[in-house]
């Protein structure tokens, strides 16, 4: 039996050992209720020291946010409009394209960070994008990622 439970784990740490990250992949946004980790956790505690309430993880505004960041990275671009782009040219037209009929809204773009915790920091060192970040009316957010591109749509709602 202890043998057998041996080769099992051996085999399990070989298999863990070999999986790569691939370059271009969403955000690890923590989308659970009342999680305490991850990007969500943080922005909702920089919003409450600042006396904002908390924002909830949206999957609509994270596609769209997560198509913008691929879309800069392979068309090889960095703006919040897009040349053309094929999810719309403006931030709304792009969470409209992603299934999010925003009523209002923001979008953070930042390149280089190679963090989540980079890209907030950031983000709240930046006058415009602190703002963004702060406003008392926003519920919802999503996150995206490609390489070490990044964009975060926040809305009133969906």
């Amino acid at each position: 039996m202890r043998t057998a439970l041996s080769i099992i784990a051996l085999i399990c740490m070989v298999a863990c050992t070999t999986t790569t990250t691939p370059q271009t992949t969403p955000a690890q946004v923590s989308s659970a209720p009342g999680s305490t980790t991850g990007f969500a956790a943080d922005l909702n505690a920089f919003r409450a020291s600042q006396g904002r309430g908390a924002v909830q993880p949206n999957a609509a505004l994270a596609r769209a946010a997560q198509a913008h960041a691929e879309d800069m990275a392979r068309r090889g671009y960095f703006s919040h409009d897009s040349p053309g782009g094929p999810n719309g040219d403006t931030f709304v037209d792009r969470a409209r394209a992603g299934g999010c009929a925003m009523t209002g809204g923001a979008e953070n773009i930042a390149n280089g960070q190679q963090s989540e915790e980079q890209v907030l920091v950031a983000w709240q060192n930046s006058s415009g994008h602190r703002r963004n970040m702060l406003v008392r009316g926003y519920t919802q957010f999503g996150l995206g990622r490609s390489g070490n591109i990044w964009v975060l749509k926040l809305a009133q709602s969906c």
